[in-house]
C-alpha cells in the first residue's frame, strides 16, 4: 500500500497545531488550584502603574448596562474568566457567595473573555452554575487588553476611587477572596 506524503504532512501540521492550541490554553488558563498570586499595586516597588482603572462598560447578560461610573464611590471587584477554563469554573461559586455577602459594599462585575466560548455559551454557563452577579462579554477583548489580563482567571480589586489596588492572578479560594474583600472594604 502506497502512502501519500502530502497527506502525512497535512496530518503532522494538524497535530502540531493541536499541540500548540493545548499549550496556549494551558498557559492562558492559569492553574487549577488556589495558589494564585496577589500583587498590591504601587506598594513595595511594584512595576504596575498606580492610577485610575481603565473603563469597564457594557451590556451585562441579566443586569442591563454596567459601568464604573454607575458605581462611583464604591469599591469594585472585576473578575476575568471564560467558561472552558477549569480554575475559572472552580472559583465562580465562591465569587457568587462573596457577592451575596458583599453586594451592598462592593460592586461585582464578571468579564467573559471571548474566543474559545461565545457570549451565548457564557450566559448558559452562568445560569447553570447559578451565578447572579453582573457579567458581560468582552467583545473585542477591549477590557481584557486595557487591564493587561493574559492569564485566567484574574481578579482586580478597585478601591473607592476606582484605582487598581490589587490584582489576583490564578484561581482564588473563598478564604483569600474574603481577605482581599475585607482589605478593599476597609480601605
Amino acid at each position: 500500500m502506497k502512502r501519500n506524503p502530502q497527506a502525512r504532512t497535512i496530518k503532522r501540521l494538524w497535530l502540531l497545531a493541536l499541540i500548540g492550541l493545548v499549550a496556549i490554553a494551558a498557559i492562558a488558563c492559569g492553574t487549577d488550584n488556589s495558589s494564585g498570586s496577589v500583587a498590591q499595586v504601587g506598594a513595595g516597588g511594584s512595576t504596575e502603574t498606580v492610577g485610575n482603572a481603565p473603563p469597564v462598560t457594557g451590556e451585562t447578560f441579566a443586569h442591563g448596562e454596567f459601568s464604573l461610573e454607575l458605581n462611583e464611590g464604591k469599591p469594585v471587584l472585576v473578575n476575568f474568566w471564560f467558561p472552558s477554563c477549569p480554575p475559572c469554573k472552580a472559583e465562580l461559586p465562591d465569587l457568587q457567595a462573596a457577592y451575596e455577602e458583599y453586594a451592598d459594599r462592593v460592586a461585582f462585575i464578571g468579564i467573559q473573555q471571548l474566543g474559545v466560548d461565545s457570549p451565548a455559551s457564557g450566559a448558559e454557563f452562568l445560569e447553570d452554575l447559578g451565578i447572579t452577579y453582573p457579567t458581560l462579554p468582552d467583545t473585542g477583548s477591549t477590557i481584557q487588553f486595557a487591564y493587561e489580563v493574559f492569564q485566567f482567571p484574574t481578579t482586580m480589586f478597585l478601591d473607592k476611587k476606582h484605582d487598581i489596588s490589587r490584582r489576583w492572578t490564578g484561581g482564588i479560594s473563598a478564604e483569600d477572596l474574603a481577605e482581599q474583600l475585607e482589605i478593599l472594604v476597609a480601605g
